[in-house]
């Protein structure tokens, strides 16, 4: 029950968000105010929150190291569970390639929400820490695998500009800039002055709120009951078999708590809202993409409280 309190209020605010695209209310809210709304969080006011939360972070480079050897390597078995999938669920190469990196990417607002109101400042260090190592190599994974699959289809390879793109486009990822920078602040004790701080901080609050809003309106439950099959092995293998494979690892190698639960937070996820732009772009399956996106996010609903409970009873129940 206390996990369900926990997340409840971060899924009333994804309700909001579709709520406010429906109907008359679409009328005010249309698709150039959500995309301003995105943009927003993405550039201005989401790099300020994770650049203060790792600042200020009382973790240690020994204990962030232990951790992101466990994580990273979790993700990676992540990443076989999701090309698994195509061996149990037939589809063409481009849709099963579009939806394969629906199985290892992870819903940043939904994560930092939770993780900061479960595990505080600290836990949300270690979180920022593992999507810092975690976006450039599922971006590469998943470039790669969408573009030699599209080229297949095609009989085309023309993926020098593509690659191009791509490491600059990570390179330039403004979450993993100031991911980054708060490192390098809180390694070499680099003053900040307080004025500074509160504005930073004044940024980073307005972020998580204005996040959820926007996945809400980025929901699209008209045509899920097409491709069923795949979109429910999707969500199976990435709310339920993913956690379960960081659970499994947090226990063997023993995590510390707070990075224990990061670690099961960032598993447990919905997909991106990011993988269909990225599919989009690409000339993947972009319609079966907003179609998994959307059935992560609601299925979530009922499975991220289950995993927060075991995160409170096994890993914070000290």
């Amino acid at each position: 029950m206390l996990s369900i309190l926990l997340i409840l209020p971060d899924f009333l605010i994804i309700l909001l968000g579709y709520l406010l695209k429906q109907g008359k209310l679409g009328q005010h809210f249309g698709e150039g105010f959500w995309k301003g709304a995105e943009n927003i969080v993405f550039y201005v006011l989401f790099p300020p929150l994770l650049f203060t939360s790792v600042a200020n972070s009382k973790l240690s480079l020994a204990d962030a190291g232990h951790f992101l050897a466990v994580a990273v390597g979790t993700m990676f078995l992540a990443v076989l569970l999701s090309w698994l999938v195509r061996k149990i669920v037939p589809a063409d190469d481009v849709t099963h390639a579009s939806v394969f990196h629906c199985g290892f990417r992870f819903n940043s607002y939904v994560g930092f929400a939770i993780i900061m109101r479960l595990a505080g400042e600290e836990g949300f260090a270690f979180f920022a820490f593992l999507m810092a190592f975690w976006v450039p190599i599922s971006s590469s994974i998943a470039v790669s695998a969408l573009a030699g699959a599209v080229a297949r289809a095609e009989n085309a390879r023309k993926k020098g500009g593509l690659w191009k793109k791509t490491v600059k486009t990570i390179f330039t990822n403004p979450l993993i800039i100031a991911t980054v920078s708060g490192l390098l602040v809180n390694v070499f004790a680099v003053p900040i002055p307080e004025v500074l701080m509160h504005f930073l901080k004044s940024l980073g609050n307005a972020s998580l709120a204005m996040g959820l809003l926007c996945i809400g309106a980025g929901l699209k439950i008209e045509n899920l009951r097409a491709h069923f099959p795949l979109i429910a092995a999707s969500t199976v293998e990435r709310l339920v078999a993913v956690p379960l494979v960081a659970l499994g690892t947090a226990w063997f190698f023993q995590l510390e708590p707070l990075g224990a639960a990061a670690l099961l937070v960032f598993a447990a996820l919905p997909t991106a809202q990011s993988c269909y732009v990225m599919t989009a772009s690409m000339r993947g399956n972009a319609p079966i993409v907003a179609e998994v996106t959307t059935a992560h996010t609601l299925a979530a609903m009922v499975t991220l409280p289950v995993w927060v409970a075991v995160i409170q009873n096994v890993f914070l129940a000290g």
